[in-house]
């Protein structure tokens, strides 16, 4: 399989989650798709999926092994995003398991379900334990970890009102303190 870097200048991650979405319906599914945050001028948002390239529009940047396309700044992010991805980092969007986990499961259904091989817990130095709730919330974003795919959670309340655990990042965030 082929690690394909994108930069369309994303300005953040819901942009860049939609353009994996977009990038899928030219090429096919990707077994792995993940956002990365560019560093290389302006700040934005690129994407990286496993899968062999395809043909994708001249306006993005564009990254595969040594190869570069597109215009330079993206192209350059692309290839930010590219190595980030080979050193084993990047947020996963798609990913294997990925459509069919929603709702309650325990830590242990989760790992076995998906390609995920770990849950952390905010502030703890263990490994979420196999037998605690987690509530997807429908929204699962981990992040690759020197390669091992890593949902981040804190405690939180479960829909039966028990503590348990949830997704530390949320979907649709909203900015607190007035926009600050």
């Amino acid at each position: 399989m082929t690690i394909l870097a994108v930069d369309a200048g994303s300005p953040d991650v819901a942009s860049a989650e939609h353009l994996i979405h977009e990038v899928a319906t030219v090429l096919g599914p990707p077994v792995l798709a993940c956002t990365h945050f560019v560093r290389v001028g302006r700040p934005h948002v690129a994407i990286t999926l496993v899968l062999a390239p395809g043909e994708l529009p001249a306006e993005y940047g564009v990254a595969w092994g040594s190869h570069r396309s597109g215009p330079e700044d993206l192209a350059a992010g692309a290839g930010q995003a590219l190595a980030e991805f080979e050193a084993g980092g990047g947020r996963a969007v798609v990913f294997p398991g990925s459509p069919g986990l929603s709702g309650v499961l325990t830590v242990a259904e989760l790992l076995e379900r998906s390609a995920i091989e770990q849950v952390s817990v905010l502030a703890s130095p263990d490994p979420a334990e196999p037998e605690i709730m987690l509530d997807t919330r429908g929204y699962l974003r981990p992040e690759r970890k020197t390669g091992v795919l890593t949902l981040a959670t804190t405690p939180g309340l479960l829909p039966d009102g028990s503590i348990g655990l949830v997704p530390f990042e949320i979907l649709d965030p909203r900015a607190c303190c007035g926009g600050h």
